[in-house]
């Protein structure tokens, strides 16, 4: 005789997407004038330096795959590109290179990004202009804020005033959680008549978390991987983008440069997110990620109620970043559970696990030591 403990996700499991920014043919158009997939990986690895993707200058790749989709021969695009990147001005190489394998991927975290930020991204420099050098808040942004990034190794922190967020789910399936192995069971229609997706769009607050690229390039290094070599953050972030691909959510047991990355990001979202809530006010389970590993950088943002959005994760962005920044990079850390929890992967829900609704990953990939253990990433930061 054999027993199965009870256990929701191995009865059945919810399957539906998220999309950020539901493709409306505006934001799309806006993001195929500018460029397209090419450019927004050229402007997130340059460090997204202008507000938007639309403010950079087109790549010569970008401009490459325009001209393809419009079934111009090879010898005239070339020679199209060439006159272009001869004039005052114009077309510039990324120096971008990827295997077609990586580069899909790479673009599409970076579309991810361009989306999200293209219409209300506030930037930390922008509270810098406005506020006067004199006064305490000027003072904060100008010193607390950059010290306190630098602390906790983040490169920046951006806020998004309207972060759409469509959420859908079309089934359910039952047993195993790995898709293909189990036999989904979508939502129908009145009498049984189609398929019926249940959605909800909102549009709500987030803030864009990126990591410095320096710090994680030698992070991954010292925990054993090889990269290609770097001297600056560009080069940091190409280096990382050769060299990582990102497991599957179910994937469990290889030591690679994607699974340890992932496992990064992943838990310092969960560590920002649950010491967040404790600062904007907010329910923990009323926050949810969204991760773009490949770019060292993951938004958590408010579930929206309706129209309404308290504005919790604004007030925090605009008066108490470097307080939560210092909660993250020193508050406890050890687990109520340990030393059980070490033993067991160091991530349970009493230290890093969160509600199901706000972790798509099941909460995998997830150990307080990437973070804080002998060869964890604070570990080589400076205090």
């Amino acid at each position: 005789m054999t027993f199965l403990p009870h256990r929701a996700s191995s009865v059945y499991t919810a399957r539906g997407f998220v999309i950020v920014n539901p493709p409306s043919r505006e934001r799309i158009r806006a993001i195929a004038e500018a460029g397209g997939p090419p450019k927004a990986l050229s402007w997130v690895v340059e460090g997204m330096k202008t507000k938007t993707v639309e403010d950079i200058p087109t790549s010569r790749e970008a401009l490459k795959r325009q001209l393809e989709s419009q079934n111009i021969p090879a010898d005239i695009i070339e020679r199209m590109l060439d006159i272009a990147g001869s004039s005052p001005g114009g077309i510039k190489d990324s120096g971008i290179v990827l295997p077609s394998s990586q580069c899909e991927e790479a673009e599409s975290q970076a579309v991810t990004v361009a989306l999200a930020t293209l219409e209300s991204r506030v930037q930390i420099s922008e509270l810098i202009d406005s506020s006067n050098a004199n006064e305490e808040l000027g003072e904060l942004y100008r010193s607390g804020y950059s010290i306190a990034l630098n602390s906790a190794g983040l490169s920046a922190v951006d806020l998004i005033e309207k972060f759409p967020v469509l959420t859908g789910q079309f089934g359910y399936t039952r047993g195993d959680h790995e898709p293909g192995k189990g036999m989904l069971k979508p939502f129908k229609g009145k009498h049984d008549q189609g398929y019926r997706i249940y959605a909800d769009i909102a549009e709500t607050e987030a803030l864009f978390v990126r990591l410095n690229p320096l710090e994680v390039a030698k992070w991954l290094e010292a925990r054993g991987h090889s990269l290609s070599p770097w001297n600056d953050e560009k080069s940091a972030r190409v280096s990382i983008l050769l060299a990582a691909k990102i497991p599957e959510i179910m994937d469990d047991g290889e030591f690679t440069v994607g699974s340890d990355l992932l496992s990064l990001i992943h838990s310092y979202s969960h560590r920002f997110m649950r010491i967040a809530a404790v600062h904007a006010g907010i329910d923990r389970n009323a926050l949810s990620e969204l991760l773009v590993p490949l770019h060292l950088g993951f938004f958590v943002y408010a579930a929206a109620k309706g129209d309404f959005v308290l504005g919790g994760l604004q007030a925090v962005f605009e008066t108490e970043l470097h307080r939560l920044l210092e909660a993250v990079r020193f508050d406890e850390h050890r687990c109520a559970l340990d030393p059980g929890c070490t033993d067991s992967g160091a991530a349970c829900m009493a230290c890093l696990h969160v509600g199901e609704p706000s972790c798509r990953h099941f909460n995998k990939s997830l150990s307080r030591l990437t973070l804080f253990g002998a060869k964890g990433y604070f570990s080589g930061l400076s205090l």
